[in-house]
């Protein structure tokens, strides 16, 4: 396998995680998972706004890594 090769699956893998931690963290922050909000200081009307942000920048980085690990 080219450096080229080994190095667009390692950036597409890293990608991908971050993506899913994004979605993951949107999630416990709508559940207030551990009193997430208080620690934060994030208002209840605020956290639609958040959630919907982190969960649209978590698909779009899960979609361009898997785009990148799929790379001929």
């Amino acid at each position: 396998m080219s450096v080229r090769r080994k190095v667009s699956i390692f950036v597409g893998l890293a990608q991908s995680v971050i993506g899913a931690l994004a979605t993951v963290f949107a999630f416990i922050l709508y559940h207030n998972f551990l009193g997430i909000q208080a620690v934060l200081n994030v208002t209840a009307k605020d956290v639609v706004l958040y959630m919907l942000i982190l969960i649209v920048f978590g698909l779009l980085s899960i979609i361009s890594g898997l785009f990148l690990v799929n790379e001929q």
